[in-house]
């Protein structure tokens, strides 16, 4: 064999080792040293294929010194997957790929909605960037009002009045061309709630087209799924305008049936809103709002002004301002607009006599960047009184510290609305009674600004990465903010009721299969009592520098399952297959249970039983009969060889009480063994 022709081989083998070993720097400086040599750049001398293979076999050596082992040998990876990695679009060690691309659009919306009546007339032009390297055929759009359609399929029950004819479309122009929406037309394809457009000019890659639409709906009223009436004059409104659904590099178009159950997947694109309402009603919505001015007294608008810049809490609106606002006639009307950039959905709200309070607070010092945290909301919902102050204090400690990345939009709105869901820029939230459950969700939603929001996670498939993610963090910032003993796990007594049971399934199931309580049980709670189980492992340190890459990596992009896995084996350095495959693979549930102590003279040996598939942390706390206490913790990796026991060998100078394994994951299935009386 000539020496190119051993270039050529070592190379190729290289490659194809590169897609089934996490990547390390040891194996890339291997990797690179050898393909710069094959370019001709860097000069090592005559060599001989000998010498190829001791220096590949040197770096396979320093990969496994750092614990990097084979990805695919035992982490299932589906065909779609291994095909994108493939293209080059995504990568085996967690970063988008040289070749990664996505669609976006720009949305000019202008809306005219009666708040009162709940008539919603809307106007849009939308522009689509084709920016795969695929030329399409046909466009998806996703008509989501369509939920409340007479005859569609939904998972939910709703109020039979506020059953419609879902978005009535008027007016369809692609490139200036009318589209024939009649019902015998060649030209679209109405299914559920999407519109598919055949395109009787293919969209070629790095091309575009325009839409101009014109559509009317009513907004629900008595059915409360995430948007719709709150009472007789306020309204959050979501879901209100026809978009164009994601194509993307692993499945291509998305067709995705909104039924109720299952959240969304967008991508992210520029926006501005006009809505037009009575003069006499306020307009919240995604983006800032360019005409404050116009739309506000001269005495609100000093107060928004002066929120911008406090760092307290300022009264917009108070029940003084509310009284002026009654003298407004309601024959006038008058329009508010906002612009939001690079988000993946828009939201409003409106009412004529909510409260509004609001500051702001630095969250980038290099750059100096505020962001404005406002709560909207009823003067009869009294925790929404501490909701501003609540919203802050959250916004900081997620710029700060978890996930450490300064938040990424310029404000963020909580609405006191009859629902629980978010929005870019936007918090559709109920009222509580309860003080401690207002502080937790309230954290919960503003959190889901990073995910799926600044990471554009796909809800329809993967609904367990941003709801786990959020979780895991609301219960994290919730113990810092409001104590330990007010965080709990979303979902938490629900699973419990069925922790290892049919129910019980793997994290990794398609979402838009999975009905409530599976949906909420296993999306939540479980995949958040796994990332505890991670962060145990891998220390808070290292288990936030992983999370923060993964963000930051796929920020405005659309990271799938393996993106996360890859990222965290990368950071980590760590195989961590082992934990992930029970997890999310396979059925399984955490049972530790102490099994067995025997104590001889001075030393003891206690035998600790994974009775579950889920390998977890065993944290021990140990009560002597002098009442002293005594903790020892073994992270899951005691489990990492497949191991259904483990044994601890302690000497000790004293009686022991007892001994109780703690609920470190919080969802152990039976705490009956988990505690031994002497």
């Amino acid at each position: 064999m000539s020496q190119s022709n051993h270039h050529i081989v070592l190379f190729e083998f290289l490659t194809r080792i590169s897609k089934i070993i996490v990547f390390h720097p040891g194996f890339l400086f291997i990797t690179y040293f050898i393909k710069m040599h094959i370019l001709k750049k860097v000069d090592i001398g005559e060599t001989k294929m000998k010498y190829h293979l001791i220096v590949l076999l040197w770096g396979v050596l320093i990969c496994q010194n750092f614990n990097v082992f084979s990805q695919s040998s035992e982490l299932y990876i589906p065909r779609n997957i291994l095909q994108a990695c493939e293209k080059g679009t995504r990568t085996f060690d967690g970063k988008p790929g040289p070749q990664y691309w996505q669609n976006s659009a720009d949305y000019d919306i202008r809306v005219f909605f009666d708040p009162v009546t709940l008539q919603l007339q809307g106007e849009e032009k939308i522009i689509y960037y084709n920016q795969s390297p695929d030329t399409l055929k046909q466009l998806v759009l996703y008509l989501l009002s369509d939920f409340y359609k007479k005859g569609n399929a939904r998972d939910y029950d709703i109020d039979p009045s506020d059953e419609s004819d879902g978005i009535i479309l008027q007016q369809i122009l692609l490139n200036g061309n009318q589209i024939d929406l009649s019902p015998k037309s060649d030209s679209i394809d109405r299914r559920h709630s999407s519109l598919i457009i055949a395109l009787s000019t293919p969209l070629f890659p790095s091309d575009s087209l325009q839409l101009d639409i014109r559509w009317a709906s009513v907004v629900n009223r008595n059915s409360h799924l995430r948007t719709g009436a709150v009472d007789s004059s306020s309204c959050f409104t979501a879901y209100f305008y026809p978009r164009v659904a994601v194509y993307d590099d692993i499945d291509g178009w998305n067709y995705f049936k909104y039924r109720g159950e299952t959240e969304f997947y967008n991508d992210f694109g520029n926006f501005q809103l006009s809505v037009t309402v009575p003069a006499n009603f306020k307009v919240w919505a995604t983006g800032q709002l360019q005409n404050a001015e116009d739309v506000l007294s001269p005495a609100v608008y000093r107060r928004y002004r002066l929120a911008w810049l406090s760092d307290t809490i300022v009264h917009i609106v108070d029940s003084t301002f509310l009284h002026q606002d009654k003298k407004i006639p309601v024959d006038k009307t008058q329009t508010w607009k906002f612009k939001a950039e690079r988000v993946s959905d828009m939201a409003f709200a409106t009412s004529d006599h909510y409260l509004w309070d609001a500051s702001s607070l630095l969250v980038d010092p290099e750059n100096g960047r505020r962001v404005l945290v406002e709560a909207a909301y009823n003067k009869h919902s009294e925790d929404y009184y501490n909701t501003a102050v609540i919203a802050r204090k959250a916004v900081d400690m997620m710029s700060r510290e978890l996930p450490g990345i300064p938040f990424p939009y310029p404000k963020i709105t909580i609405f006191n609305g009859l629902d629980e869901m978010e929005y870019p820029m936007m918090v559709n939230l109920l009222s509580y009674a309860d003080h401690h459950s207002s502080i937790r969700v309230t954290i919960h939603e503003i959190f889901h600004t990073y995910a799926p929001f600044y990471c554009g996670i796909n809800e329809t498939r993967y609904a367990w990465m941003d709801e786990g993610i959020t979780t895991f963090a609301t219960t994290i910032l919730t113990s810092a903010l409001d104590g330990p003993e007010n965080a709990r796990l979303s979902f938490y007594e629900e699973y419990l009721e069925n922790a290892g049971s049919f129910n019980d399934l793997p994290l990794f199931i398609t979402s838009d299969y999975l009905k409530k309580p599976i949906y909420n049980i296993i999306y939540y709670t479980k995949t958040a009592a796994f990332l505890l189980v991670l962060q145990d492992l891998l220390g808070e340190k290292l288990f936030q520098e992983a999370l923060h890459e993964f963000m930051t990596r796929w920020e405005g992009r659309h990271p799938t399952p393996y993106d996360l896995f890859y990222t965290l084996m990368y950071v980590s350095g760590q195989d961590l297959n082992w934990l992930i495959t029970p997890w999310f693979f396979e059925f399984g549930y955490v049972d530790l249970a102490i099994r067995e102590v025997s104590v001889e003279g001075s030393s003891d040996q206690i035998l600790i039983e994974r009775i579950g598939l889920c390998p977890a942390p065993v944290h021990l706390r140990i009560i002597y009969a002098d009442g002293e206490t005594e903790m020892v913790r073994h992270n899951a990796a005691i489990w990492k060889e497949g191991k259904k026991s483990f044994l601890f060998n302690r000497t000790h100078s004293r009686r022991i009480k007892s001994i109780e394994i703690l609920n470190t994951t919080l969802i152990e299935a039976d705490m009956s063994n988990n505690f031994l009386n002497f």
